[in-house]
C-alpha cells in the first residue's frame, strides 16, 4: 500500500477536503499529524520527521505544503528535492507523507514526473456546474432533507465549494425542522454576489434606465457598504472584462479558453459574453474612458466621488 500523497489543483477546499479523507482513512490520532510549510521549513527537517519514531510506534502522518519547486515557479534553489525523491523511493515505513500543492503542477519538471510515479495521485480541480448541482443535491439528500432548485445555490454562490458548503450548513440550520428548502429560503438566506450586482448596474446603465440604475447603486452602498470609488473601479473592471472577452470571443476562443487565458472565473467569463452581445467596442471604450476621467478627478480633488459616480449614471 502506498503512503506517499500528491495532492494538488485549483480548488484548495478540495484539497484540504481530500487529505482529510486520507487522515480518517488511516485513522491516525491527531496528534501524530504534523504539518511542514517549505517557506519556513526545510525538506531535510521533513524527512528527519518521517524518520523519526515515538516509543510507542504510532503512526504519523506528515503534511507539506507550499511545494512551489513543483510548480511552473522558476524556484529549486534551497530545496533538497533529491533527498524527497530518495525518501519516496527508497524508504518503506508505516508513517504517511502528503504533498500538498495549491494550484497547477509543473509536468514538464523531473522532480513532478518522479513525484506522481511514486506517490499516489490525487487531482483536485474545480467541478462543472452540472457536478456541483449533483454534489448539492447528494448533500441534502444524505441529511434526509428536500431542496427544490440546487441551480439557484450555484446562480448565487459561484462553484466556490467553500463558499457552497458554508451556505448549504446556514440552509439546513434555517429548515432543520420542516427539511423542505425551496426558492425562497434560497433567495432569503444567500446574498446574490457582488459581482452579480455590478453587471445588473451595468445593465441598466447600459440600457439608459437610471431608476434601476440608483435602486442597484443604493443597495450597493447601503447593503453592501461599498465606497463609490471601489463601485466606480469594479464598474470599470467589469466593462475592461466584457471587451476583452468581447475580442477573445470574436478571435474564435470559447469560453473555457477565455477564462484560462484571462485567468477569471468561468461564470464572468458567462456573464460577460452575455454583456458583449449588446454593446459594440466604440461604447465599450467610451465607458472606460469616461470612467478612467472620473477616476483621475475624483483622486486630484477635483470631483466629490459621490457626486461624480451619480453623474456618470445619469449622463449614460
Amino acid at each position: 500500500m502506498n503512503n506517499n500523497f500528491l495532492v494538488y489543483g485549483n480548488d484548495s477546499f478540495l484539497i484540504k477536503n481530500n487529505i482529510k479523507k486520507i487522515i480518517k482513512r488511516k485513522g491516525t490520532k491527531e496528534s501524530n499529524i504534523i504539518f511542514y510549510d517549505l517557506t519556513e521549513n526545510s525538506i531535510e527537517e521533513v524527512i528527519e520527521e518521517l524518520n523519526t519514531f515515538d516509543l510507542f510506534d504510532n503512526q504519523k502522518i506528515v503534511v507539506i505544503t507550499n511545494t512551489i519547486f513543483l510548480t511552473s515557479e522558476n524556484k529549486k534553489e534551497g530545496y533538497n528535492t533529491d533527498l524527497l525523491l530518495e525518501y519516496l523511493e527508497k524508504t518503506k515505513n508505516d508513517n504517511i507523507l502528503i504533498i500538498s500543492v495549491d494550484g497547477s503542477i509543473d509536468e514538464r519538471k523531473k522532480i513532478v514526473k518522479e513525484t506522481k510515479k511514486l506517490c499516489e495521485v490525487i487531482e483536485c480541480n474545480k467541478l462543472r456546474d452540472y457536478e456541483i448541482e449533483e454534489t448539492i443535491n447528494k448533500k441534502f439528500k444524505i441529511k434526509g432533507y428536500k431542496i427544490s432548485n440546487p441551480k439557484l445555490i450555484l446562480d448565487r454562490t459561484g462553484n466556490d465549494l467553500q463558499i457552497i458548503n458554508n451556505e448549504i450548513d446556514k440552509l439546513m440550520m434555517y429548515k432543520i425542522d420542516e427539511k423542505i428548502v425551496t426558492d425562497e429560503d434560497i433567495i432569503n438566506l444567500i446574498p446574490r454576489k457582488i459581482d452579480d450586482n455590478i453587471f445588473d448596474l451595468i445593465d441598466a446603465v447600459t440600457k439608459k434606465n437610471t431608476k434601476r440604475s440608483f435602486e442597484l447603486y443604493e443597495g450597493l452602498t447601503k447593503f453592501y457598504g461599498e465606497d463609490a470609488t471601489k463601485i466606480i473601479v469594479m464598474i470599470a473592471s467589469q466593462f475592461r472584462l466584457i471587451l476583452q472577452c468581447k475580442i477573445l470571443f470574436n478571435q474564435n476562443l470559447n469560453e473555457s479558453s477565455i477564462a484560462s487565458f484571462l485567468k477569471v472565473h468561468p461564470y464572468r467569463v458567462k456573464l460577460a459574453l452575455e454583456k458583449a452581445k449588446h454593446l459594440e467596442y466604440e461604447t465599450l471604450e467610451k465607458y472606460l474612458k469616461d470612467l478612467s476621467v472620473l477616476d483621475i478627478n475624483i483622486k486630484s480633488g477635483k470631483k466629490d466621488k459621490n457626486l461624480g459616480l451619480e453623474l456618470f449614471l445619469l449622463n449614460m
